[in-house]
């Protein structure tokens, strides 16, 4: 019986319901001794993953095993879709700030409810709705806005600019949808966050950047700046460019710094920015999480950059 549950599941993607234990022959006494001895996880009521796949999964992969194990255990044909960042993690996109249950919305008159595992929002109109190779769900424009609608507009602009970036949406997509949110709570978010998306964040560090920046009250700086020397000879691009200021802001994932000869190249670069009369500012995620801090960089950086120019 085990060997054929593994094989099934292996064949579904590492999740089950229970019609599909039950046309394999398998009933609730068995099922539960599956969940006992680990090879199977129940995450709600007909719900099932696979054990040791579930187990050994990052976090981001565990939302979109959740997802795609509670769309099916609705059944084939079930008037509902993945929405908000649901939809999103099935299409590889960038999500931050959200929370771990599976969301889906209504493709019908249905009532929405919600518990510890989904939330079934209300209904999304069809032509919102796209089919994929993992089933029913709204097209990522909308699920960009419900996700900032819900959880904020830091969260919508990560992934919002993800799919600019990507190709996956079109600020026009992102105008077409806002309608969809009728007078929801959190439409003022998602409008903010359609007008501030951007294909020129190239991480969700910067688009994260970018609100913080905002939310201290500055304006927003150039995104991917070109700076060049006095003979207008190519320097460097940069992240976040405060031109007039001559202050350059630079989100650090020091991810490449693990190359020694990548941390050489970039310590070079700054030195000839500063050479060149800017001053250099590098956030971190620790410092995105404090904007308190990254005032005081940038407050300080201004000083400098203002001092040496007078």
């Amino acid at each position: 019986m085990e060997g054929d549950v593994m094989t099934l599941l292996g064949s579904l993607g590492h999740v089950a319901a229970t019609a599909d234990l039950t046309a394999l022959g398998v009933g609730p006494r068995e099922t539960q001794a599956l969940v006992r001895s680990g090879v199977l996880v129940r995450l709600r009521r007909g719900t099932f993953v696979e054990g040791p796949v579930w187990r050994a999964a990052a976090p981001w992969d565990r939302h979109e095993m959740r997802a795609r194990a509670v769309l099916r255990a609705f059944g084939p044909g079930a008037p509902v879709a993945r929405s908000h960042h649901s939809a999103l993690a099935a299409r590889g996109l960038a999500v931050h700030g959200v929370d771990d249950r599976a969301h889906l919305c209504r493709t019908d008159g249905g009532r929405s409810f919600h518990d510890a595992v989904v939330v079934v929002h209300r209904r999304v109109p069809e032509a919102f709705v796209v089919r994929t190779a993992c089933g029913p769900s709204v097209q990522v424009a909308l699920a960009v806005l419900q996700v900032a609608a819900l959880f904020g507009v830091e969260a919508g602009l990560v992934s919002a600019d993800a799919a600019l970036r990507e190709g996956r949406a079109t600020r026009a997509e992102l105008d077409g949808a806002l309608p969809v949110l009728g007078g929801s709570r959190g439409q003022l978010r998602a409008a903010r966050t359609a007008e501030l998306a951007s294909a020129l964040s190239e991480s969700a560090g910067e688009s994260r950047t970018r609100w913080v920046l905002l939310t201290l009250g500055l304006p927003l700086p150039e995104q991917q700046a070109q700076i060049v020397d006095g003979e207008g000879a190519f320097v460097a691009r940069v992240d976040f460019l405060y031109r007039d200021r001559r202050v350059v802001v630079e989100f650090d994932g020091m991810l490449k710094y693990d190359d020694p000869a990548a941390l050489r190249q970039e310590k070079l670069r700054e030195d000839r920015l500063r050479e060149l009369g800017y001053e250099v500012v590098r956030l971190t995620w620790a410092d995105l999480g404090d904007p308190r801090v990254v005032e005081r960089k940038l407050t300080a950086a201004f000083a400098r950059s203002a001092a040496r120019r007078g």
